[in-house]
């Protein structure tokens, strides 16, 4: 074979490569712990906010709690499915554990089921999320960790709780952040916080413990803190204040925590699919 001849299969087989990659509707990964995204998979949160505050019900509000999604893939394409059949659902909350080890596929194909919803979901970052590159790729594909929104009259504060995976070095919860949340826009009628590790697990740093419970507890217009992580459906009020606290099961135990929410109360019921 002449060297004419070799360097024309070289050009092919580099033309068939480009090709592929050019094609390829996914980011080309060069390792797993690598960072990249399309722009339809970026800033989820900030984009199904503005959904649901464009849904107005008439009276009560309707969100569903679930979480722990992380490997459970078949078991998330049935919720999908279940979901797609009700009605007056304003939107859904997956409370952390997205991914079981934080990289990118994981997140991307807990999306790529979850974008198939009739209805809004958001994201809130878990322990599991802030694995390898995942705090990260969370902050790329969902947005800040720390974030609020407004539905009907009603406030909810989010914020990243997952305290062991910075040592419980005081700075996760950010309490003065909630305190902030807490005290502008006081005109809202109710408050729910959503933290993935709930406060009285050994996840949460126990320096901070006692601030976030008498920080919700001093607020009369919060209602439930909703949590996730413990992969168990309950319902707890661990500190003797009044206050409330629902934890709801993983996505493997195909359940779910209902909330619907008029004037100011709330209800809670577990569902089964």
């Amino acid at each position: 074979m002449s060297d004419l001849q070799l360097n024309k299969i070289k050009l092919q087989l580099a033309l068939v490569c480009l090709f592929f990659l050019i094609s390829c509707k996914e980011p080309f990964l060069y390792n797993i712990n690598e960072v990249r995204l399309n722009e339809d998979e970026r800033n989820l949160n900030a984009k199904n906010i503005l959904k649901i505050q464009m849904y107005s019900p008439r009276d009560t509000l309707k969100f569903i709690l679930t979480g722990d999604s992380q490997r459970f893939y078949d078991e998330l394409e049935v919720f999908v499915t279940h979901v797609n059949r009700l009605e007056n659902i304003g939107f859904i909350v997956l409370n952390g554990d997205i991914t079981d080890f934080g990289l990118n596929k994981e997140y991307r194909w807990v999306n790529d089921r979850l974008k198939k919803l009739k209805i809004p979901y958001l994201g809130i970052i878990g322990n599991h999320d802030m694995l390898a590159n995942g705090r990260v790729l969370y902050n790329e594909m969902f947005g800040p960790e720390n974030f609020s929104f407004f539905s009907n009259n009603n406030k909810f504060i989010c914020l990243n709780t997952n305290s062991r995976e910075v040592g419980n070095n005081g700075t996760i919860p950010d309490i003065p952040w909630l305190s902030r949340q807490l005290r502008v826009d006081s005109n809202y009628r109710n408050a729910f916080v959503i933290g993935h590790v709930p406060p009285f697990d050994n996840d949460f740093d126990k320096k901070l413990e006692g601030d976030y419970s008498k920080l919700l507890s001093s607020n009369k217009k919060i209602r439930l803190s909703m949590h996730g992580h413990q992969h168990s459906f309950k319902l707890v009020a661990p500190y003797n204040d009044g206050l409330q606290y629902l934890v709801a099961g993983s996505m493997n135990k195909r359940s779910y925590a209902l909330i619907s929410v008029w004037d100011d109360n709330y209800k809670i019921e577990e569902v089964d699919y």
